[in-house]
């Protein structure tokens, strides 16, 4: 079989507009006379048409440019000229000719001797002599003028040669006006033009549109979702030239025309109305070849159908809905599947209003369908499109950093620059999910990175796309790929505290490959909670020439998440941006002694795993307001939460309130739990800072002051440091 091929001003890709005036079109070859493109006899208002010019009988032009088939079609559109009683001049064509013009077949047109009363003749060509093997009658219902526009569709196909004629002013005939037979010539070959002047003198005459093409055939899907009486598709492919139309019918009930049918590029579709509910097929037809004609498989048509909607949020084995429509009768239950799984009966269906719902538990990490099916009429079926069904956050296996996030079923929460959270997984692909139906502008920022490849900057999206690096991705020696993800900035210049919108990361869950595996990393053996402003927050750590404070802001560039890999320790850090005991945060955030028991409002910060060091950094931004009562209070009600733990309150490194935070701690219910430490000297301006010169460059923070605070807290971590501190502070040592 061969592609269909169009030599077509139509095509101008390849036709015949495509060529310049007096060039041969490309794949042709003048065999006999001089063949051209020109614009005699043009059609339709294209410019150039196809023909003889040197307007002999028997001018032959070959289309070898293609490979020489046994079966095959042609179409030739033209004008009649010098249409007389006694001569019909026409281009014919050629069918099975070999590339030499010695061996083939010519289909020519002939006047009968009644003006306009044309017939077929067909000769076989064998060689390089021609043989009439026998001609039509004179095509019956059709009188010919010399003004009409006329179509020569013929084929050969085994023995078979058929052929028709006809005037574009009327619908293309359904049945071949002439077939004969003839087996002698039974060699591939190639389709051609034969310039016929059936006996006149020279004429001037050319086709505008010559299409070749494979045998027509039609093939018909079977149908799927049918609904008795509703609206159907019927689609399919087809060979060949394309339909001039399409008929259709159910089983044997006889064809009707087929209204607005969808036809090209090989496919057609078409809607019509459905049958009654049982089993059918349906057939199609070419409108203009009735002989060419397509059957589906059977179907069920139902009596009622049923759709499914794509689930959304999807976590791997936690309940999960799965809801749609049905339309007919209402249904006495359903059935489920997952991808090719088997049906089981849905539990506790609500079905009413056209409309259905059930609960069931979510598959596997990965990609997925769900199918429904009713309980009653298993033929009605219907499937969603695909989801995916991801590590939940409440997954046990997903490692947040302390202190800082709102972990429920569905989503985890975090209101501050810092927080993180990493996983172990198997499978090379990762996406993470994140509700932003709240998102403020400028949209908060992450870092990721798998397998300690490099860090990756990215704006908090519905989905971001992680890759593993090359070196681990598929490698049978790296079974699980570590996944970090750290927030690196949240806006201040908008809410992050209260509800509606805000700056808050929420998390929903991270998309991994089908089937993956996931294990909790291990948990460094310490644990830190760090209280403080937006020197902890990492503000304008990385200067302040963006235009955006996001892009100005890197928690990862400040001396807080620093303290997490000098002391080997788990970091939760909690810095909020012009935050002090006297006054509030950016962003809707109330003083530090209201909030800092609290992720963001409502949201408690629980204690259940006692931190093993607390570390305060709080006090630049109240300037010279009394705070000592303010930070005795914030003290109470941390050594309430934390009893026994170690409180490291840090001098503000401008000296703000160093006076007001001593008298705290001397005020405090235990004094003997806190220390304070003298930061004089740990922040230079001269290794960078901002134009106020309260912020550290992140260069500063992470290379100068994060190893002097870490050596001057050290010492409380540790077992024996931290009691020979207690005894040492008791007894006025420290």
């Amino acid at each position: 079989m061969i592609l269909t091929i169009y030599y077509t001003s139509n095509d101008i890709s390849v036709g015949f507009d495509a060529a310049s005036v007096g060039a041969l079109p490309a794949s042709w070859v003048a065999k006999v006379g001089t063949w051209q493109v020109g614009t005699v006899q043009v059609l339709s208002g294209h410019s150039h048409s196809f023909g003889s010019t040197s307007h002999g009988d028997g001018d032959v032009a070959l289309l070898t440019g293609i490979a020489a088939q046994a079966d095959m079609q042609i179409s030739v559109r033209q004008k009649l000229t010098g249409l007389v009683a006694t001569a019909a001049p026409m281009m014919g064509v050629l069918l099975r000719m070999d590339a030499a013009y010695s061996n083939g077949y010519a289909i020519l047109v002939d006047q009968t001797g009644t003006l306009g009363a044309l017939r077929l003749l067909v000769f076989r060509r064998a060689g390089g002599g021609y043989t009439f093997l026998g001609a039509s009658a004179a095509i019956a219902g059709i009188t010919f003028s010399g003004t009409d526009v006329v179509m020569l569709r013929a084929q050969i196909q085994g023995s078979n040669i058929s052929a028709k004629l006809w005037p574009l002013r009327i619908s293309e005939p359904t049945t071949w006006h002439y077939v004969i037979a003839d087996a002698a010539i039974t060699a591939a070959g190639y389709t051609g033009l034969y310039n016929g002047l059936d006996g006149a003198g020279a004429a001037v005459f050319a086709v505008d549109d010559v299409v070749v093409s494979d045998l027509p055939s039609l093939s018909v899907a079977t149908p799927t979702g049918v609904v008795a009486g509703s609206a159907m598709v019927v689609s399919g492919t087809y060979t060949g030239q394309d339909p001039a139309g399409l008929n259709v019918q159910f089983d044997s009930a006889g064809y009707v025309v087929a209204s607005g049918p969808s036809i090209g590029a090989g496919s057609f579709a078409l809607s019509v109305a459905a049958p009654s509910a049982g089993a059918h097929t349906v057939s199609v037809q070419q409108a203009n070849d009735t002989a060419v004609v397509g059957t589906s498989a059977s179907f069920v048509a139902a009596t009622g159908s049923l759709t499914v909607a794509t689930p959304a949020t999807v976590i791997a084995g936690q309940p999960m809905t799965i809801s749609g429509s049905y339309a007919g009768a209402t249904p006495t239950g359903f059935n489920y599947r997952f991808d090719s799984a088997g049906y089981i009966a849905a539990s506790g269906a609500v079905i009413g209003g056209g409309g259905y719902s059930f609960t069931v538990t979510a598959p596997a990490v990965g990609s997925h369908t769900v199918s429904v099916q009713e309980a009653g009429a298993t033929t009605v079926t219907a499937t969603s499109g695909a989801f995916a069904a991801s590590v939940g956050p409440g997954d046990a296996t997903i490692l947040y950093s302390p202190y800082t996030w709102d972990v429920q079923a569905g989503t985890a929460t975090a209101a501050n620059a810092g927080a993180s959270f990493r996983m172990l997984s198997t499978g090379t692909t990762c996406v993470l999910n994140f509700n932003v139906s709240a998102m403020v502008s400028p949209a908060s920022q992450i870092w990721w990175r798998i397998d300690n490849g490099p860090w990756t900057q990215a704006v908090v999206a519905a989905t971001v796309t992680c890759g593993v690096p090359v070196a681990t991705a598929g490698n049978a020696d790296v079974p699980y790929h570590l996944i970090e993800v750290i927030v690196k900035s949240m806006t201040e210049t908008q809410n992050r505290w209260n509800s509606g919108s805000s700056t808050r990361v929420v998390f929903t869950g991270v998309v991994l490959a089908n089937g993956a595996s996931t294990a909790l990393p291990s948990r460094a053996p310490r644990t830190i909670l760090v209280f403080g402003d937006s020197i902890t927050e990492g503000v304008r750590t990385l200067g302040e020439s963006a235009l955006l404070d996001t892009d100005r802001n890197d928690a990862c560039m400040g001396w807080a998440r620093r303290l997490a890999d000098l002391l080997g320790a788990e970091v939760g850090v909690v810095g909020f941006g012009a935050q002090g005991l006297a006054v509030t945060g950016s962003g809707n955030v109330p003083v530090v002694g209201t909030s800092w028991n609290f992720i963001y409002a409502g949201a408690a910060r629980h204690f259940s795993q006692q931190p093993d060091l607390v570390v305060i950094n709080i006090g630049t931004n109240d300037g010279g307001a009394s705070t000592a009562v303010a930070m005795k209070n914030l003290l109470n009600g941390i050594i309430s939460a934390c009893p026994g733990k170690p409180i490291v309150v840090l001098r503000p490194f401008n000296g703000a309130q160093a006076a007001n935070l001593q008298a705290a701690i001397a005020a405090c219910n235990d004094p003997a739990q806190c220390r304070y430490v003298d930061t004089a000297g740990m922040f230079n301006v001269a290794y960078g800072a901002d134009s106020l010169g309260l912020h550290p460059s992140g260069p500063n923070n992470v290379a100068r002051i994060a190893p002097q605070i870490a050596a001057a807290i050290n010492p409380v971590l540790s077992p024996g440091m931290q009691r020979g501190f207690r005894i040492g502070f008791q007894q006025g040592l420290l």
